[in-house]
């Protein structure tokens, strides 16, 4: 409203005595916002794009993904190749929009069998024709934390078939992150 306002919230909190039945996490690709990918988007470009692609170690039903970038964003994709090659498109928004940062609830899982390759792509557009770019003439930009910085990824709700399993699949990707990581020093 351009004014200060009072705001009045309310939080309910449940408490159990019974541990919970299922749990969840969530596969970021690229991890941590795509920071660990070098984000260096040139003045101009309008088509810079960073992939990004896991392997899930055990089998998951995914319920729910989020999607982040800022106002250079293009284009987010996330796909699933199943280990008898079917692929699933989970995520898919062709003209991103910054306001879009959201979570997207499946109607029903998505069953996601252990094998399955995630793959995650985020195009953004730097170029003076993206009406959406807050630089006039277009500069460089790199990941950063403000708006005029740019990261981009995509988040994977999943719960695991066995609960048991989530160790595995959250070390998995701790490695994946390092991964990323390593890359980065190589290519520093």
């Amino acid at each position: 409203s351009g004014k200060p306002e009072k705001e009045i919230s309310t939080v309910g909190l449940y408490f159990s005595d019974e541990p919970p039945t299922s749990t969840f996490t969530g596969i970021q690709m690229p991890p941590v916002f795509g920071a660990l990918s070098r984000v260096d988007i040139p003045a101009g470009e309008k088509n810079y794009a960073v992939e990004d692609s896991f392997e899930l170690p055990i089998d998951v039903e995914a319920f729910a993904v989020s999607s982040h970038a800022h106002y250079l964003g293009k284009q987010l994709k996330m796909t699933a190749t199943l280990p008898d090659g079917q692929t699933k498109e989970l995520f898919w928004i062709k003209n991103w929009d910054f306001s879009w940062q959201e979570q997207y609830n499946y109607e029903d899982f998505v069953s996601l069998p252990k094998g399955t390759r995630l793959d995650a792509k985020v195009i953004w557009d730097n170029s003076a024709e993206n009406p959406n770019n807050p630089s006039n003439p277009p500069r460089r930009v790199r990941w950063g934390l403000e708006s005029t910085d740019e990261m981009g990824s995509m988040t994977l709700l999943v719960k695991p078939k066995k609960t048991r399993e989530l160790g595995l699949l959250r070390a998995e990707l701790q490695q994946h992150a390092r991964e990323h990581s390593a890359a980065r020093a190589v290519r520093e």
